[in-house]
């Protein structure tokens, strides 16, 4: 159940009672005096985003609401939100982001919501941002449109031509009386008659555009589409995830992919991290697998995690070191950081006391607070509740096991019921917005400093077997700008203390000043050595720092960062400043290295890619020592390259490395080349200012491989874009985050995974996958598979159209121009609807190059379709060559075998009628290249079709809708030997040549595939026989499995 489903849709404000925090989200306000009260009864799923209960501070009553809200005009910025609540008394509430829960958003373990309705209906930030179904066109359907556009002038062209032979027939018999000249009209106007002949023609041969292309183009996709969600080889029976399609319209694009962009977390990595490394001021602590920690006995853990942490012995009894030395303290602070500076909460197996009948509120906040406490006596009588909704795990949750006492409920007899089994354990999780935190909740774990609940206003802590409560006075979330997140919290002193945690570029920078030759110093550089080494082992790497302020300062701060809150000009730029200032003059406590291990046969995935001469730009936004580390792992790089760096101060700088790269030696002969660029390189290069785009890409194109570290969101869709724009290449991106979504959206093709930061990828993608493996078979096979398939197809569907109305054409030249049609209307009307229908739709949907084990063996064959060597530019006129060639062997062939004899129009007709169909379908069987019963049901359902139908309307059908009669024709017509003479004759003319050029072109110089399809055919499959005398019997072994392909040569010597 959504949120908002059950209400009229609108954005909610939870900030006029303070009922509500949301993180992640944002929306605007209109009404003030609006309120909507939601009652939940089920746990809801939510997405990567955490919702947080707070506290009320005030008893709220809309009745008695009278404080005015002010707020910005309806946008489309999701994330962004500025407001103000004025208050009778005079105060001003600053709102932002925080405050906000979206339309369509879900909320968990809430039991009603209290706040003020925004904007509803159109002016919502969802349906603003909703602009439709995005429509997406493939070069294959681009040069078709452009085809179809040279079917009209050709129309046209036939059309004059026709007239201006009508004008110049009538010509002839102008000096006539008209009275006199039988058969020929107006005599005396054959201009006017020219004229309506023009538009005559347009009627009789509007076959020459072909608007069924359009229908049977839409339903063959269809059919590519099912297929590929169909194939078993992408489905993932761990999470029980298929190929999902979500663009009906691109698959042929899948064939015709030069560039590929993808993210690294979570797409080339498993997202799943493992905390491996720490330092600690400037001491290394490994963490390899082994036992874990024994538990406290005072205090024993409410949560189990799924990533089992070995504590290391050396920090654990620095940990549990009695002198109290500073190293410890340390320490310490570094495990507080772990367990209390992120957004990770307790969720616990949610009870919806709003709603229980007889429920004993004072027994039931008892019953909570014994749990708070991590002390579960035995003796506590577990019953069940309606109520009681576990919610289902989202994908960045570990599991926990919590034993929870059961709340008595009055309508109960507690000693009627027994505790169950199944029933005593609960599920609780830790709930994490990303998997480093989720790691790093749990290294916490391990050394006791375990969480355990968490509330907007404090933090509750079990550390070493005793329970702490921590007073948070304000959590400043991470964002992609300052890279990193702070917690404030008020000790027992009153002093306040500020803990941080984030990238260190952007931690070490606000580090204090630190006198040389000191401790501090000397610790600084003994971390910043070990988050190189981390880096370099592939690690990702965090910093953590401290910050201690007076109360007095802080208040400072605080009313200083409620005035930049503010709504006004430069407000977002007011908050960052003053971020900035609070999280300044900061104290090194220390790092951490958390893995994140490639996902399954990913360096087979991008070996394939780039042997298939797919270039592979990787985007992420992590240090380069880690990313050139994965890179190397992926086989992105190999070792033999050589790394090209652009990593610059300033603009002048990128400009004089890319003009020296290019100038010396980077074209090398022999020598592997890889790219490697920071972001703030990037922030000079994609500036269209400074006119570095096109250098950068010119040396990006002599690279098999570019890696781009520290990119942002913004800065990965604006690489897309140019390289799109500017080479004008087909693009592929890929990615499983919401940051990776603006990338998503301007490639090409989009492909999202699900993975761990929840679905936003998959939403805005045309093609989802769950592993990254699967992208090789989606190009590589149903990407060759759909561009041949469809540019055959549509090449097949103009030459069977243009060949049907040329043979009409044909005929004027004995008629007069006199748009006279030599052919039974039903035929003209059931030819592409009927008798031609099914050929195409076979060709498009099941028809195959290859094997689908010859392409994923020699990638190298993609090229065939990624330079769209099936369908060119001068592909449509060989095609309308090729149809007036067949036509005029049709027309005239025919027009000889009848030579004096009386047959009449009609079965003149029916024999080019023949012919042509005939030719057509086996047209289609030589252009088969993988025959299966279906192929063959088309074909001969076809033509069964033409003379069944044809048989029974010339057989009942005297004088049927007003058209000439053909009674009897096709009876007539098929006793006549000269009939099937003709249709032979035609067939074998008209194909001879198409035969001749696939005998030369296979023999002489066949491509790339098809000597590989050759040889796969030529193949021999000799035999292995082993005879046993004692029983006289013989054991035949085929060293060749099914497809032609040769069995390992273990297994062969093993029974041979």
């Amino acid at each position: 159940m959504n949120v908002l489903t059950s209400f009229t849709p609108r954005d909610l404000d939870g900030s006029g009672g303070g009922v509500w925090e949301q993180r992640g989200g944002a929306a605007t306000m209109s009404a003030p005096n609006s309120l909507a009260r939601y009652y939940l009864h089920r746990l809801l799923q939510s997405r990567a985003n955490l919702y947080c209960q707070k506290k009320c501070r005030l008893e709220f009553s809309p009745i008695k609401f009278r404080s005015s809200v002010e707020v910005e005009r309806p946008s489309t910025k999701i994330y962004r939100f500025t407001g103000t609540i004025s208050h009778p008394n005079g105060c001003r509430v600053p709102l932002n982001s925080e405050n906000l829960l979206l339309r369509e958003c879900t909320i968990k373990n809430t039991d009603f919501v209290e706040g003020i309705v925004v904007y509803a209906g159109h002016e919502t930030k969802a349906m603003l941002n909703n602009g439709g179904p995005r429509y997406k066109c493939s070069k294959l359907e681009k040069k078709m449109n452009t085809d179809v556009i040279w079917c009209v002038l050709v129309l046209l062209f036939l059309c004059c031509a026709g007239a201006v032979g009508c004008k110049v027939w009538l010509d002839e018999y102008s000096q006539l009386p008209t009275k006199n000249t039988p058969f020929i009209p107006n005599t005396g106007k054959p201009a006017y008659e020219g004229l309506l002949i023009f538009w005559t023609y347009i009627i009789i041969l509007q076959v020459m555009i072909p608007v069924s292309l359009y229908v049977t183009i839409e339903m063959t996709k269809l059919l590519q589409v099912y297929h590929i969600h169909q194939d078993v080889e992408m489905y993932d029976a761990v999470t029980n995830t298929r190929t999902e399609c979500r663009a009906l319209n691109i698959t042929e694009e899948l064939g015709q992919i030069n560039y590929l962009f993808s993210d690294k977390t979570g797409t080339l990595t498993e997202n799943k991290m493992v905390f491996r490394r720490c330092a600690v001021s400037g001491v290394d602590y490994d963490h390899p697998p082994g036992p874990e920690c024994e538990p406290s006995t005072t205090l024993p853990p409410i949560v189990t995690p799924l990533t089992k942490v070995s504590p290391n012995r050396r920090m654990l009894q620095h940990l549990r070191d009695t002198n109290e030395g500073q190293h410890t303290q340390k320490v310490r602070e570094f495990l507080l950081i772990l367990a209390i500076c992120n957004t990770v909460v307790v969720s616990q197996p949610h009870v919806d006391d709003m709603q229980l009948s007889g429920a004993n509120n004072d027994q039931f906040r008892n019953q909570k607070a014994s749990r708070s406490n991590g002390t579960l006596r035995s003796n506590d009588k577990l019953t069940e509740s309606r109520s009681t909704t576990p919610s289902p795990p989202p994908s960045t949750t570990s599991p926990l096991r919590l034993r929870l006492p059961k709340l008595p409920f009055g309508s109960r007899d507690d000693s009627s019921s027994e505790p169950s089994t199944s029933a005593e354990v609960q599920l609780a999780r830790f709930e994490a917005e990303s998997p480093d935190e989720l790691a790093l909740a749990e290294a916490a774990l391990a050394y006791g400093y375990e969480l355990r609940g968490r509330s907007p206003d404090d933090v509750e802590l079990g550390i070493r077997g005793e329970l702490s409560r921590l007073k948070v006075l304000r959590v400043q979330e991470f964002d992609s700008n300052r890279k990193c997140m702070s917690i404030a919290l008020r000790t027992l002193t009153g002093q306040v203390v500020l803990y941080v945690k984030g990238a260190d570029s952007t931690v070490l920078g606000a580090l204090a000043p630190m006198r040389s030759g000191s401790a501090e110093a000397a610790a600084y550089e003994r971390t910043r050595s070990l988050l190189s080494e981390y880096s370099r082992a592939g690690l990702r790497t965090l910093v953590m720092a401290k910050r201690t302020m007076s109360p007095a300062l802080w208040e400072e701060w605080l009313a200083g960062h409620t005035r930049a809150s503010e709504i006004g000009e430069g407000r977002e730029k007011r908050i960052r400043d003053s971020l900035a200032r609070l999280e300044s003059a900061l104290t090194l406590v220390g790092a951490t290295g958390v893995e994140d291990r490639l996902q399954e046969a990913v360096p087979r995935t991008v070996r394939a890619l780039l042997d298939a001469g797919i270039v592979i730009w990787v985007l992420t936004g992590d240090k380069p020592e880690t990313a050139i580390n994965i890179a190397y792992s992926a086989a992105l790089f190999s070792q033999s390259d050589r790394l090209l760096h652009l990593m610059c101060r300033d603009k002048e700088q990128a400009e004089s490395t890319i003009k020296s790269y290019l100038e010396n030696g980077v074209v090398e002969a022999g020598i592997g080349r890889a790219l490697v660029v920071d972001g703030r390189t990037l922030t000079y290069i994609l500036d269209r200012r400074s006119g570095l785009v096109a250098p950068f890409l010119s040396l990006a194109k002599r690279c098999s491989a570019v890696l781009c570290c520290r990119a942002t969101p913004l800065q990965k869709a604006y690489i897309v874009k140019a390289v799109k724009e500017e080479l004008g290449v087909t693009t592929l991106a890929i990615g499983d985050g919401a940051n990776d979504v603006s990338m998503i959206q301007t490639a090409d093709v989009g492909v999202g995974l699900s993975g761990q930061e929840g679905r936003q990828a998959v939403m805005a993608s045309d093609f989802a996958l769950s592993r990254f493996k699967f992208i090789e078979r989606l190009l590589l096979v149903h990407g060759h598979w759909c561009y041949d398939r469809l540019a055959r197809m549509i090449l097949y569907f103009f030459l069977k159209n243009a060949t049907f109305v040329f043979l009409v054409f044909w005929y004027q030249l004995y008629c007069g121009f006199s748009s006279s049609v030599l052919i039974d209307q039903m035929h003209l009307m059931a030819y592409n609807l009927a008798f031609t229908a099914f050929p195409p739709i076979v060709i498009g949907a099941y028809d195959r190059v290859a094997p689908s084990t010859l392409l994923t063996e020699r990638p190298g064959l993609y090229s065939a379709s990624r330079r769209g060597l099936a369908y060119r530019a001068h592909s449509y006129w060989l095609v309308l060559a090729e149809s007036v060639y067949i036509s005029v062997v049709i027309f005239f062939t025919c027009k000889c075998a009848y030579t004096d004899t009386d047959v009449d129009i009609w079965l003149f007709g029916l024999c080019n009628m023949t012919c042509c169909l005939v030719i057509m379908l086996v047209y289609v069987a030589i252009e088969t290249r993988s025959w299966t019963v279906i192929q063959l049901l088309a074909l001969t359902g076809s033509l069964g079709a033409f003379f069944v139908l044809t048989l029974l309307y010339q057989t009942v059908c005297i004088s049927c809708f007003r058209l000439p009669s053909t009674y009897y024709v096709m009876h007539h017509a098929i006793a006549d030997p000269i009939y099937w003479l003709a249709v032979i004759l035609t067939t074998v003319a008209s194909l001879a040549p198409r035969l001749a050029y696939h005998a030369v072109r296979n023999s002489v110089r066949p491509g790339a595939l098809g000597r590989a399809v050759l040889a796969r055919r030529r193949r021999a499959r000799p035999y292995a026989a082993h005879y046993h005398t004692p029983s006289a019997s013989a054991h035949v072994y085929r060293p060749t499995d099914e497809d032609g392909l040769h069995k390992p040569q273990t297994e062969v010597a093993a029974i041979t």
